[in-house]
């Protein structure tokens, strides 16, 4: 058995215990024994009370849960490093296409190590559909780097089957297009063309692995990519299995305009009410992003227990717009967060990502909402642990949780001074930096150390990836990237009449939208 006392000046207990404060104790001490919470209080109380093998922190420090960043794809070298500049959504994705094949393993590590030094204890993976032959191997690959680097996940692969290229069917859009790229495009689309038998019995394989082990840090959901990219006897069937599995479904939705038109096009209501129809939301289903929702979208989010997935920076960079988080929170969404993976957040850092989400919902005038700090670190943490299937075993430090920490340098953050009567929330919001963080624990397994990664050699990551990248480029690279450098301009005119009116701009507040 192993004990372990964490001491700090203040112990975050439960960010966001009501809309202006959290559970907070002032010198305060939390007790491990085997990975579990055993006891929280005062430290003089703690420590007379309970001997620890080891006892880590002091008066210099922060105690609070271990972030949770509640969306992710992973990819370590971030798209952008692979050529990948910022866009439209709906153009970026396809640009995507031509990123060069890497290390599953290896990325794995790199984002994993980026998100543990930064305070992410648990990460909500989404895994893109990489090419069939070899999508078994790469789950593997990537399980066993969260695995090595310690770190707690919620996994699924998302199943994207149709409308892969633009918001139409895919036959009918590669009609329209000269014959060899035509070609060209059907055969990259064959080698990520996954069966939705094949996609079932994946998520069955691992559900078998992982759900045995009331101890393990994996657990498996379900991933409908979005509303236009699968079809409605997916998503029913997708039901029927979280149901029969008890499993947590995740996918993404109106992360942007086209996508919301796409839904009255389609079916006359927006992608959310077309759910509701189907009956598909419901407190098992997490959705990504949610930046065009309508007010009714919000009411049927809110009555049926469904968690939106916030991701402010990805939101911006790919010119999606400013999700109506407040009256999300006020309509009682359980609203949680995430940096949409390195594609978007170049640092994977959830402090950067949390301040970023406290200014940006702060709308002008000393009446309108606004988010603040309290809020924000609960989307971070309470919040964003109910969609992993880990609800009610992180995101709060209390007796009976796992012992999922972040110790914060207090004293680097009050350099040169910090008036004492600063929030000790507000001051992490918006004084923390990745660089404060000291000791990342999870499930009372140190993982990070006086700020650096201890579990595995980054120092030896950084060279193989980089020897990795210093490879020619492998021909198929090359071959993607003029296949997508030739479909842009026939992707663009498809969108050319979905324009959004000038008079509703997505960089405003969507809140009525």
């Amino acid at each position: 058995m192993t004990t372990t006392l964490v001491r700090g000046k203040h112990v975050i207990c439960e960010a966001g215990t009501n809309a202006s404060q959290s559970t907070v104790i002032t010198d305060g001490a939390v007790f491990q024994r085997d990975g579990v919470i055993e006891a929280v209080g005062t430290y003089d109380a703690i420590k007379a009370t309970h001997q620890a093998d080891e006892e880590i922190g002091g008066p210099g420090f922060v105690v609070m849960p271990g972030l949770v960043n509640a969306h992710h794809h992973g990819r370590g070298v971030s798209t952008f490093q692979m050529g990948c500049t910022d866009g439209c959504l709906e153009t970026w994705i396809l640009a995507g296409w031509s990123r060069r094949p890497h290390d599953q393993y290896l990325m794995t590590l790199y984002t994993a190590i980026q998100m543990l030094e930064s305070g992410t204890t648990t990460v909500m993976y989404n895994h893109s559909q990489t090419p069939t032959s070899g999508l078994e191997e790469d789950v593997d690959q990537v399980l066993r780097g969260f695995t090595a680097a310690g770190m707690r996940t919620a996994f699924s692969v998302y199943f994207r089957g149709q409308n892969r290229v633009v918001y139409e069917d895919d036959q009918q859009f590669l009609s329209r297009l000269p014959g060899d790229l035509a070609q060209d495009l059907r055969v990259y689309l064959a080698a990520v063309d996954l069966t939705e038998t094949d996609y079932f019995t994946l998520f069955e394989s691992l559900h078998r692995r992982y759900a045995s082990s009331p101890e393990s840090r994996v657990s498996v959901l379900l991933s409908p990519s979005n509303v236009q990219w699968a079809s409605d006897d997916f998503l029913l069937r997708t039901k029927e299995y979280a149901k029969r599995y008890q499993a947590a479904v995740h996918m993404h939705l109106v992360e942007s305009w086209y996508q919301k038109e796409f839904g009255i096009r389609t079916w006359g209501r927006t992608p959310v009410q077309h759910l509701a129809d189907l009956e598909f939301l419901g407190p098992e289903l997490s959705c990504a992003h949610s930046v065009w929702v309508t007010e009714k979208d919000i009411e049927l989010l809110a009555g049926s227990g469904t968690t939106v997935c916030h991701n402010p920076s990805s939101n911006l960079r790919l010119k999606n717009g400013i999700a109506p988080v407040n009256t999300m929170l006020v309509s009682g969404i359980n609203v949680a967060m995430g940096t949409d993976s390195t594609a978007i957040n170049d640092d994977d850092d959830m402090i950067q990502e949390m301040r970023l989400s406290a200014k940006l919902h702060r709308q002008p005038g000393l009446d309108h909402p606004a988010v603040n700090s309290h809020q924000v670190l609960r989307m971070a943490t309470a919040n964003a642990a109910r969609p992993t299937s880990f609800q009610g075993k992180i995101g709060v430090l209390e007796p009976g949780r796992f012992a999922d920490m972040v110790l914060l340098d207090f004293s680097a953050l009050e350099e040169p001074y910090l008036d004492p009567d600063i929030d000790v929330v507000d001051a992490v919001l918006y004084r923390g930096k990745a660089s404060h963080v000291d000791t990342v624990m999870i499930q009372g397994e140190v993982v990070v150390r006086n700020g650096s990664f201890v579990k595995v050699d980054k120092a030896e990551v950084f060279r193989e990836l980089r020897e990795h990248f210093a490879r020619l480029q492998e021909a198929e690279t090359s071959r993607n990237r003029r296949m997508v450098q030739r479909l842009m301009p026939f992707v663009e005119d498809f969108y050319r009449d979905w324009q959004p009116p000038a008079d509703q701009p997505h960089y405003l507040y969507n809140s009525r939208a």
